[in-house]
């Protein structure tokens, strides 16, 4: 059966609890913490985020764009100072880890759902991995389909059938490396995870807080600067990579539960999947199926679509319908 890629977004969580799996909620729970997010550092950080104080976080991403050029400008102006010169004073030079703290906490609310996905839908997708050994890429920073597919054995490493680069020592380009195409795909997490610390994951119990020195891989910022955001990063930049090979080899892609807003992913779609049809499954309630087609059409210039819509998404089972 051929092969194909498998991009799951944000609609996966919604569909199971759209209160909790709503980027509002996360962006409100890491907001209001104080062990996690400081009152000084909440006032630091909402100094650049236009509209917003300390009683009222961020609504979205789009919020985000003045903040991420004062991390840009924070980064720039750094690389002038030498011994006995600051460009910067001690309080604005916390912003860069005020912030990294913040999406760190906003990823790990959406990892400690407690939630699991329905398990006839997991039977069903793990049938299909194995069988087909097809690529899945994730926007997402819950846990959801990580867990379902580890208890399936899904990812075990080269023992599963997906590889997502990580081994006891840590990320390596060279773990995403397979000795036999056909026994292995893929599993890229293209937006990060906040078990993605330095260059290792952290299992076990989640964290709660990055020390200043530490580097996470997370993209949570405007549209604009998500490029940049992955590109600094070596786990992130290497998914990107191995997104594009994993385009090539797919017989089709399909897009679950994805809003069709990351900009950055539809170019790369367009521009890679070379003809290859395109699914697309979606919630019913997004619009009327004209409407939708425009959107997509839009959204995927040139890319020949294929609309599921349902009721709920998590209800899908049918996945070698999705094949051509």
């Amino acid at each position: 059966m051929p092969r194909s890629l498998l991009v799951f977004g944000n609609g996966l969580g919604m569909s199971l609890d759209p209160n909790y799996f709503n980027l509002t909620a996360g962006l409100a729970y890491a907001w209001d913490d104080d062990d996690i997010f400081s009152p000084e550092h909440r006032r630091l950080v909402s100094s650049a985020i236009p509209g917003v104080d300390l009683e009222s976080y961020p609504r979205g991403e789009a919020q985000l764009d003045k903040l991420q050029m004062a991390l840009v400008a924070s980064d720039f102006l750094q690389a002038f100072e030498i011994e006995g010169v600051q460009w910067l004073t001690a309080q604005s030079r916390q912003l860069p880890n005020a912030f990294r703290r913040y999406i760190h906490a906003v990823a790990t609310y959406f990892h400690s759902s407690q939630q699991s996905l329905p398990e006839t839908f997991v039977a069903a997708l793990a049938g299909y991995l194995e069988e087909t050994k097809s690529h899945v890429a994730l926007l997402n920073y819950d846990n959801l389909l990580y867990d379902a597919l580890r208890d399936q054995g899904i990812l075990r490493g080269y023992s599963g059938s997906l590889l997502d680069g990580f081994h006891a020592d840590g990320f390596s380009p060279d773990h995403l490396d397979r000795k036999n195409t056909l026994r292995h795909g893929w599993y890229l997490h293209l937006h990060g995870s906040p078990l993605f610390v330095n260059n290792h994951k952290v299992m076990g119990n989640e964290r709660e807080f990055l020390n200043p020195t530490e580097q996470c891989h997370i993209v949570l910022t405007h549209i604009q600067h998500k490029r940049s955001i992955i590109d600094k990063s070596p786990i992130l930049s290497e998914y990107w990579k191995r997104l594009r090979k994993a385009l090539t080899e797919a017989r089709q892609v399909v897009l679950f539960g994805y809003s069709g807003e990351d900009i950055h992913l539809n170019e790369t779609i367009a521009a890679n999947c070379d003809g290859k049809p395109v699914f697309i499954v979606e919630w019913a309630g997004a619009g009327m199926p004209e409407d939708r087609q425009r959107y997509w059409s839009s959204r995927l210039a040139g890319v020949a679509i294929d609309l599921v819509a349902m009721d709920n998404i998590l209800d899908f089972r049918d996945w070698n319908h999705l094949t051509v």
